[in-house]
């Protein structure tokens, strides 16, 4: 859910707005499809040298493709093991991390920050794997989408999948806060993730439910809209609210995901 906002002056940072992360000691990483023996918990640093956590879901083959996750913005690693069993049962290794704030990480998550801590992720993926980030998928849910987006639009991935995501902060405020403030009026961070999205050059898929209450599918039409890259393709999931797509249609949530990637369902 939103955190309160809170007016500065006639202008809002929505740092307080779109973060919500949950501080803890420990991961429990329960998780009904990975095997627990398959779950290694690691760290790596940002650029600004805060210390970030991230959890692998490893594949008996060493072939498997590697995909890097960015998760929401609400609590941490645990609360996303489901969408990492889905991803792990698709045959991926899957690289999931939180970010400063978040979880174990250390620091107070803002928007440069998250976003360095997107670009550490990657560092820490190719390095850990040595695989180009060329060859990995990046997927994005809600806010994790704003930050896959700025990431590959300077560090290109093999493909881009956002799910749910914003097309920019007043946008998000007018559909979840209910102010219908004016445009412009107190943003201090607009989370332009549309112009974000028109710098990447990946093939891109943006999924999106179509019954979404929190954030408006008229967003995924926005961003669709704004999507230089070629191939794209927008797949606004049936019934689907917000951040339910896969459970809402697992097969063909599935489906969409796995060709995508693997490029062999690439259309315009």
């Amino acid at each position: 859910m939103l955190s309160p906002l809170f007016l500065l002056a006639g202008c809002m940072s929505l740092d307080s707005f779109f973060f919500n992360p949950a501080p803890l000691s420990a991961y429990a990483l329960v998780s009904d499809v990975v095997p627990a023996d398959a779950l290694e918990e690691v760290s790596f640093q940002n650029a600004d040298d805060v210390k970030l956590y991230g959890v692998w879901a490893h594949q008996p083959s060493p072939n498997a493709e590697v995909l890097l996750y960015f998760h929401g913005n609400t609590d941490h690693i645990d609360e996303y093991m489901g969408q990492v069993g889905d991803y792990w049962s698709y045959g991926y290794e899957v690289f999931i991390f939180d970010y400063q704030g978040y979880g174990k990480s250390e620091g107070s998550p803002t928007y440069d920050g998250v976003l360095t801590d997107g670009l550490a992720a990657v560092d820490y993926v190719e390095d850990h794997t040595g695989r180009a980030v060329e060859d990995i998928p990046f997927l994005g849910l809600s806010l994790g989408g704003s930050v896959a987006t700025r990431v590959a639009a300077t560090r290109s991935p093999k493909v881009l999948v956002t799910e749910d995501m914003f097309a920019n902060g007043q946008k998000l405020l007018d559909d979840g806060s209910g102010l219908g403030m004016p445009d412009g009026w107190f943003l201090v961070d607009e989370w332009d993730n549309a112009a974000a999205a028109a710098e990447v050059t990946a093939p891109f898929l943006v999924i999106h439910g179509d019954a979404d209450t929190y954030i408006q599918p008229e967003n995924a039409r926005e961003i669709f809209g704004a999507v230089t890259a070629d191939p794209k393709q927008l797949w606004l999931v049936p019934g689907a609210d917000h951040a339910e797509a896969a459970q809402t249609d697992a097969e063909g949530y599935r489906e969409h995901v796995t060709c995508w990637i693997a490029q062999s369902c690439l259309e315009e």
